[in-house]
């Protein structure tokens, strides 16, 4: 990865912990911990448009419990939820590659940032959010 990428991907860590915080506001549970308590490290994620791509993304997952047992349809609403929110907010819902029945869901804004939500089915809801791509000289691409 390039310098001018890696910087110019980094910058974007604000707006994607902005997005993965309002996400995260969306769950409705009680005791519902904080985002920092279930939020992976952030970092930087290669984006593989071509073999020879060099761009590069700011990439944060979380990753909440809604329940202590397996509880899919809770899962499901609270998955609903986020969902919801991004409709609401203009997002675009991508079409799913994945074998029908396939709960993950992928959503694109006007600006390039994508989320993916996934319930696991194991009483977790996996919230991952990514920037834009950015080219060795810093330009926004894809």
């Amino acid at each position: 990865m390039s310098g001018t990428a890696e910087d110019a991907a980094r910058a974007q860590q604000p707006p994607v912990r902005e997005i993965l915080q309002a996400l995260w506001d969306q769950f409705e549970l009680p005791n519902k911990p904080g985002l920092d308590e279930h939020k992976d490290p952030g970092g930087l994620r290669a984006c593989l448009f071509t073999a020879s791509s060099d761009s590069t993304s700011w990439a944060e997952t979380a990753r909440l419990r809604v329940s202590e047992v397996k509880d899919p349809a809770l899962e499901a609403r609270q998955a609903q939820l986020a969902r919801d929110w991004l409709e609401e907010n203009g997002w675009e819902e991508l079409d799913n590659p994945a074998p029908e029945g396939d709960l993950v869901s992928y959503h694109r804004n006007a600006e390039g940032f994508t989320v993916t939500l996934t319930p696991w089915g194991d009483a977790r809801v996996q919230v991952d959010v990514q920037s834009p791509c950015f080219d060795e000289q810093g330009r926004q691409v894809g």
